[in-house]
């Protein structure tokens, strides 16, 4: 069974439990109005794929991921962020490698019901610093680009106040960061189930 399908399968029943218990968890109101501050924590799987020459290179990681963001709520729908989010990690796949990556994005939120389940979509920026020493000089990568990022997520929120809620989601992230030295077609795809904490002004 592959992470995806098994990440999808430990989801979903999470969230049709969330759903249908959310009038009894919640201690407060889902009123959205004004700045918000958030942050996220989160553990996932990252994968960096590229090209080098004929052969195609994919490392697939797991790490923790972090993320700070600012917003403002136009409504109980609707909520605006911008943001910062990344993660490091150092593995070994025959070869010793690093990859960081630093995530700008500006989100949207969506609350269907004006209740704690939300959907997101986002663009941005990302970059991902690369660093692979393999035997041959010729291929070793050390190299920092960046490219376009998009982004989709889902969630859920308790509000535990009437200014503070948490919760947990599912995001994707994937930036197209190009060439990268002899590493050609980068890429980043972010795969993290995050814990959320939200701070809404009163």
């Amino acid at each position: 069974m592959t992470r995806t399908n098994l990440l999808l399968l430990l989801c979903v029943p999470v969230f049709l439990c969330a759903a249908a218990d959310a009038s009894a968890l919640d201690l407060g109101g889902h009123d959205r109005d004004g700045m918000v501050l958030g942050l996220d924590l989160g553990y996932g799987w990252n994968g960096v794929n590229y090209d080098l020459g004929e052969l195609s290179v994919e490392h697939d990681v797991e790490a923790f991921t972090g993320g700070f963001k600012i917003g403002w709520a136009r409504s109980d729908k609707l909520v605006g962020f911008i943001g910062l989010s990344g993660w490091k990690r150092s593995y070994n796949v025959g070869v010793p490698a690093t990859a960081t990556n630093f995530n700008f994005a500006a989100e949207v939120y969506w609350y269907p019901t004006g209740q704690g389940f939300w959907a997101k979509g986002g663009l941005g920026a990302g970059s991902l610093d690369l660093y692979v020493n393999t035997v041959l000089t010729e291929n070793r990568i050390d190299e920092k680009g960046s490219g376009l990022l998009t982004t989709l997520g889902v969630g859920y929120e308790f509000r535990v106040s009437g200014t503070a809620a948490f919760g947990f989601a599912y995001d994707y992230t994937r930036v197209d960061v190009g060439d990268l030295g002899p590493a050609a077609d980068a890429v980043t795809e972010n795969h993290v189930f995050a814990m959320t904490l939200r701070w809404y002004q009163d």
